[in-house]
């Protein structure tokens, strides 16, 4: 079982943090960011969740320190497309995450959230995109998978695929499903950088 010695809010991208690798947990609003973020930390409020979409307005990072790891930021992505979002808004996210993600030296992956009962649009198919283009590993998570029945499951797993390119990972925060495969896949990334 993995052991976690401290995790905690360590800033914005303006903060002038310690150089680390960084994990980025990106995804449209309301995918589930923050309850994965808490779910994988084994904690209830390290990040905030809100039943309204689109408030996590910044980049933010949350140190993790492991027992037997090197230790690593996991990056909170603003969320995107959120129809009740100004245009505008939508717009700085775009900017805000192409600067984040390209000729980032740190990042070593990114965990690309897509709610199982939704379709990849023109805002994943960026980040898978960018991350290419820059060398990261990018994963596919799909979220809420609990939401639907195994067989409608395995349906909506394959189309993921088919339209991202990536076979995606089947999680839910709330059954604490994939999990141990995210953590799998963090640990990798953070012990070949």
């Amino acid at each position: 079982m993995l052991k976690i010695r401290d995790a905690r809010y360590a800033g914005t991208i303006q903060s002038g943090l310690e150089a680390l690798p960084e994990i980025a947990v990106a995804g449209r609003s309301n995918v589930g960011k923050s309850s994965l973020i808490n779910a994988l930390l084994n904690r209830k409020n390290l990040v905030q969740t809100s039943k309204q979409p689109g408030k996590t307005r910044n980049i933010n990072y949350f140190r993790v320190d492991l027992i037997e790891a090197p230790p690593f930021y996991l990056v909170d992505m603003p969320g995107y497309g959120y129809a009740k979002v100004a245009r505008s808004m939508q717009d700085e996210w775009r900017k805000l995450a192409r600067r984040y993600f390209t000729d980032n030296q740190n990042l070593k992956l990114i965990l690309l959230l897509v709610d199982i009962r939704r379709d990849i649009k023109e805002e994943e198919r960026m980040v898978l995109d960018l991350a290419r283009a820059n060398q990261a590993k990018a994963a596919l998570v799909a979220t809420k998978a609990d939401k639907v029945g195994a067989s409608e499951r395995a349906r909506l797993l394959k189309a993921l695929e088919a339209a991202g390119g990536l076979k995606p990972l089947a999680s839910s925060a709330e059954k604490r499903w994939g999990l141990e495969d995210i953590w799998n896949m963090i640990l990798d990334a953070i012990r070949i950088s």
